[in-house]
């Protein structure tokens, strides 16, 4: 099962969400699509078990919570720092994840879509809880337009080569984002 659901993640890689089906996926995986439909029901419960077994953020987020799980107050703006530019360098390098994202966007009433949707936010939360809370901000905010920001410069990233003054082809222009992101979060209050 597992070697399925990692030939899902490499189909989506090099074709998109829009473009995997059953027969890309048996063939990449070396296995009868029968198989598939017997352990999955079909297209859309492969893709179902993908999300919430292969979903990178969902997987980042316990994973990161694993590495940090005692808050320790005089370090938490740090983590939030760490946290917030290890999703940036993660993501960069996950074109499955950028991939599931872009086919989120242009298929927001799908089930599946809402089904991202849902296993993200759960996941998010955890986080919030353990490491963007106080109570003078609005700390799901702040980092909603933070996640927002960096997810939107990543997708844009393969097919822009600047956005403002930024350059997105060049390692100089990430670091530029991630010292952005240490300059917000050292405006937060802890």
């Amino acid at each position: 099962m597992a070697r399925i659901l990692q030939a899902v993640g490499e189909v989506i890689s090099e074709r998109g969400v829009n473009r995997v089906g059953i027969n890309a996926v048996a063939e990449r995986a070396g296995v009868n699509k029968v198989l598939i439909y017997r352990y999955f029901g079909g297209w859309e419960g492969l893709m179902e078990r993908f999300l919430h077994e292969g979903h990178f953020l969902t997987d980042y987020n316990r994973q990161f919570l694993e590495k940090h799980p005692v808050v320790d107050p005089t370090i938490k703006k740090q983590t939030r720092v760490d946290y917030l530019v290890g999703l940036l360098r993660e993501l960069k390098g996950r074109m499955p994840a950028q991939e599931m994202l872009k086919w989120e966007i242009s298929n927001p009433g799908s089930y599946l879509s809402q089904q991202l949707a849902i296993a993200r936010n759960e996941s998010f939360q955890k986080v919030l809880d353990q490491f963007f809370t106080n109570d003078r901000e609005d700390q799901s905010a702040v980092t909603a337009i933070l996640v927002s920001g960096i997810t939107m410069l990543l997708l844009i990233a393969p097919n822009q080569n600047q956005f403002m003054t930024l350059d997105l082809q060049s390692d100089e222009g990430w670091k530029r984002i991630e010292q952005a992101i240490h300059q917000i979060c050292d405006t937060l209050t802890l």
